[in-house]
């Protein structure tokens, strides 16, 4: 998603279960946020509306200060007896000098009010506003003890495509370590999921977009992050390695896991033994990362790449380990056998 730090915070925040969260801000704001996110909602098939609401800063809140337009969202929000309010600002506060953080925690409701200051284009892009989001939420997890076989994943959309089909993915990887998955931050989770955050031994990132909450969340809880989920082919065996590593899984139970995957690769690949020896153009890489994947694809399939072949599509979306190697080569085959 595209936009400002209050677009990407309200990607990751406004999806919490049994939340509402607060947009400090001109009602234009929050409008437009609301509306690409909407569109987005239909694309994903999602059929709850997310509980927002908005201060609705006027001219005159500008003037004088929008400090108690921001008191009375609370109460509004507050009277809906919330497990959680979460608070996200656009440009207009911070360049007015509101203290909004004075304003979460004077609230009666203060100990269930978490502020993320956003604001909005002041603050970055969206993908800053994601991490302010993802390390604003990560106050609800208090410091334990790791639960051994645990793993947390970080930073999973809440509206992306494929999500639910690499989150197979990566289970099925990690099954092979013994592992589970203790969390999901913040994909659709509620509160009480939020807080399990700390008992995980290691945490995965979906990707280096949330690179930067990552970092804090490892320093947070003094655990070992994997930054990515696995690329492709060779991806999955390295993120075997790392994770297994990460998680304190033996080295006896690590081989074993690699020579497993490896082993599965080989009969997935063979389904398209057909695709030996053609050539194909791989044409513009829409998604970074993708390219090199089916580079390997290529390789292990003995296809060559040549600008005279025939055109097939990189995915717009990065393949997730063996599984989203697999229906690009669906799609691939689709485009040489029928054209």
């Amino acid at each position: 998603m595209a936009g400002c730090t209050l677009t990407g915070a309200l990607s990751v925040a406004c999806f919490i279960p049994g939340a509402v969260t607060v947009v400090h801000a001109p009602k234009g704001c929050a409008h437009q946020t609301f509306s690409m996110l909407h569109a987005m909602m239909n694309e994903a098939e999602k059929k709850v509306i997310p509980e927002i609401l908005v201060s609705g800063l006027s001219d005159k809140d500008v003037i004088f200060g929008g400090e108690d337009c921001l008191r009375l969202a609370l109460d509004r929000a507050a009277a809906k007896d919330p497990e959680l309010i979460i608070v996200v600002t656009s440009c207009v506060p911070e360049t007015i000098g509101d203290d909004c953080l004075a304003v979460c925690r004077e609230h009666a409701f203060a100990d269930r009010t978490i502020y993320i200051p956003t604001s909005g284009f002041l603050g970055g892009s969206a993908k800053d506003g994601e991490n302010a989001a993802l390390i604003g939420l990560s106050a609800l997890a208090k410091p334990a003890e790791p639960v051994p076989g645990t793993v947390g994943i970080i930073g999973e959309k809440n509206m992306e495509s494929e999500v639910e089909e690499n989150f197979a993915e990566v289970s099925r990887l990690l099954n092979l370590l013994g592992l589970t998955v203790s969390v999901r931050f913040c994909r659709n989770a509620d509160v009480a999921e939020l807080r399990k955050l700390g008992t995980a031994s290691c945490f995965i990132l979906r990707d280096g977009r949330c690179a930067d909450a990552g970092r804090e969340l490892g320093k947070s809880f003094n655990r070992p992050v994997i930054p990515e989920s696995p690329r492709g082919l060779s991806g999955s065996i390295k993120f075997l390695h790392e994770t297994g590593k990460a998680a304190g899984v033996s080295s006896e139970k690590i081989e074993e896991a690699i020579i497993q995957e490896t082993e599965h690769q080989k009969k997935m690949l063979e389904k398209f033994a057909d695709l030996a020896g053609r050539e194909v153009c791989l044409g513009v890489e829409p998604f970074e990362g993708t390219l090199a994947v089916a580079k390997e694809a290529l390789k292990r399939l003995e296809m060559t790449e040549s600008p005279a072949g025939i055109t097939v599509r990189l995915p717009f979306y990065l393949p997730v380990g063996v599984s989203g190697t697999v229906k690009m080569l669906h799609l691939w085959r689709r485009a040489i056998l029928h054209g």
